[in-house]
């Protein structure tokens, strides 16, 4: 068995649905999973490992553990589809336009509200300055919320504009609920990692941070986006 502390988005739209790879490739391995968004001491815990979503800083800055980095972060806006065709027609637009196409001119989207990562509350400033944006009223103001998966939830219930992971929001991109409000990703300070202590990994987690390791990979290098239990 290995107990693993995980930041909670993270672990279930990404991690979950691939568990049924490990248990083809590794049937004797069971994953407990609790949450955890902030560090911590292992001796402190019965945690083996922990999946961390954070800057190299703060992976550097945890004391007495390694980290194993499994991909970055990169982000995209995204909105309901009902949001984005309104946005479109009332900037000028033809109708469809935006959904057919790119989606938004970033200085449409400058002027819509915004949903705001409480754990990252410069994203959408660094997303409009990367972009040539520099008039961008609403870049620090919004709603915040916590998870990944709150504001999911917000963004396809038409209440802003979202900044989020393409790789979090697979389902509700394949059911339309969500739709690419500016085809201009941006690879966000972030990463995530699998951290562990500082000593020799038991063999359990050692062939868990091998499989893991494999599928981050392959996934980074656009060998396949969501793998099936029988890939």
């Amino acid at each position: 068995a290995l107990s693993l502390a995980a930041v909670a988005t993270f672990a279930t739209r990404w991690l979950i649905p691939r568990l049924p790879l490990l248990a083809q490739k590794h049937p004797e391995i069971v994953v407990h999973i609790e949450t955890r968004t902030r560090p911590f001491l292992f001796s402190d815990t019965a945690f083996d490992a922990a999946l961390y979503a954070g800057t190299p800083e703060q992976v550097a800055n945890w004391p007495g553990v390694q980290a194993q980095l499994l991909m970055h972060e990169d982000v995209v806006p995204v909105c309901s589809p009902r949001l984005l065709e309104m946005a479109a027609q009332q900037s000028g637009m033809p109708r469809g336009t935006g959904r057919a196409h790119q989606g938004l001119p970033p200085q449409v989207l400058a002027r819509l509200p915004l949903l705001q990562q409480s754990t990252r509350p410069y994203a959408w400033q660094q997303w409009f300055d990367a972009v040539g944006v520099h008039d961008a009223p609403r870049a620090l103001d919004g709603p915040r919320y916590e998870l990944f998966s709150m504001t999911a939830a917000a963004a396809a219930h038409g209440l802003g504009v979202a900044l989020m992971p393409p790789m979090l929001i697979d389902a509700e991109i394949a059911r339309g609920d969500l739709v690419i409000a500016c085809a201009r990703p941006l690879r966000g300070e972030r990463g995530y990692y699998l951290v562990s202590p500082a000593q020799p990994q038991p063999p359990v987690l050692a062939a868990f941070a091998r499989w893991l390791q494999a599928v981050a990979g392959a996934e980074t290098a656009g060998t396949g986006a969501t793998p099936t239990p029988s890939a």
